[in-house]
């Protein structure tokens, strides 16, 4: 055998030896990547009687428009039924029910109405009327809402695609640790997040998920704010058929209720349009103005106008400015966010 022979030889060896090593290295690597704790996800709710239901009221022989919010709270459910032009005693119906994810029944209020939600339908009647409804998925018309030319853009969406958190830090200024997620969102970890920019007047748009967690009560379901100018919070929170008040989803929190409830069940994409006024200040730096903004959730006004009187909740204490950051609140519970972006105003009159 020829010494030329006998080196490709044992490079041929060496490269089979070296075969198994190589793949236990690669499986290995392989191993510990799909061993990387993951975020849990946030799905729509598993309980399928959750959610809305559309059609009519009969009452008096005519049929009217009506709705109703069907609401887990465990280990029972709410159902709150409204049809606003039947009169104001339609204009909230507040139900207790009991059953499970296969069929829910009904009873209760002062027309005393006995009904059953089942296979996507819920029927009832009362002395009052009769409602026949079917569950009905709503979305928001500004869903997914491209930024315009000259937007920024915070938080970019782009299908199948993790988004990118640059625009964002911890509140000390670190790193942001908010978890990038593979449906393009983000979702709260390791405390609030701030913009890196300011913004004095601005339109913004910011798209927001809220997890299922039927056995959390008030405060304690889906909580998490959007701080405009990093003092004014406007409420995130699953107020899936609660009455507007002032602690709830469409709020100035602690200040202002929305003018309705324009929320989604949880699970849901929900949207936020903001129209944003500064305070405006005088030439000693005293306020001579309060800040307002106009809101829109899912397309519905929940706020209009609105003056806001001071800074709001945990920033109370803050002082008010002429530009601030936008803040994301961390209040421990796996709220998604996404496709965030910003039109700034001009400096002008409010």
């Amino acid at each position: 055998m020829s010494i030329r022979t006998m080196l490709l030889v044992g490079l041929a060896l060496c490269v089979v030896a070296a075969m198994p090593v190589m793949a236990a290295e690669k499986a290995s690597k392989g191993a510990a990547k799909s061993s990387e704790p993951k975020a849990p996800p946030v799905e729509s709710p598993p309980d399928k009687m959750v959610g809305d239901y559309v059609g009519t009221l009969n009452t008096g022989g005519k049929d009217v428009a009506a709705e109703a919010n069907v609401v887990r709270e465990d280990p029972s459910y709410r159902i709150v039924l409204r049809a606003p032009a039947a009169g104001e005693k339609f204009a909230w119906v507040d139900l207790p029910g009991k059953g499970d994810a296969s069929k829910v029944t009904f009873s209760g209020g002062d027309d005393a109405w006995t009904g059953t939600i089942e296979n996507g339908q819920l029927k009832a009647e009362s002395k009052a009327g009769k409602v026949d409804l079917k569950f009905t998925v709503k979305k928001s018309p500004t869903e997914l809402q491209k930024p315009p030319a000259g937007a920024v853009v915070l938080l970019a969406y782009e299908e199948g695609k993790k988004s990118d958190t640059a625009a964002w830090t911890q509140l000390k200024g670190e790193p942001c640790q908010w978890v990038a997620m593979d449906d393009g969102s983000i979702q709260v970890k390791g405390g609030d997040i701030k913009s890196k920019q300011t913004f004095g007047d601005f339109q913004m748009h910011a798209e927001f998920r809220i997890p299922f967690e039927p056995t959390g009560k008030g405060q304690g379901r889906g909580n998490s704010g959007i701080f405009l100018h990093d003092v004014y919070e406007m409420q995130v929170l699953d107020s899936y058929g609660i009455k507007p008040e002032a602690h709830q989803c469409g709020a100035i929190y602690t200040q202002t209720a929305p003018l309705v409830n324009a929320c989604f069940p949880p699970g849901s994409w929900q949207t936020y349009e903001f129209t944003f006024r500064a305070p405006r200040f005088d030439a000693d730096g005293k306020k001579i103005k309060d800040a307002t903004v106009t809101t829109v959730q899912n397309g519905v006004k929940v706020q209009e106008n609105t003056d806001i009187k001071a800074p709001t909740g945990s920033a109370k204490s803050r002082p008010e400015v002429k530009a601030g950051p936008i803040r994301l609140q961390d209040h421990q519970h796996p709220v998604r966010f996404r496709n965030i972006w910003i039109v700034e105003l001009k400096d002008e009159a409010k």
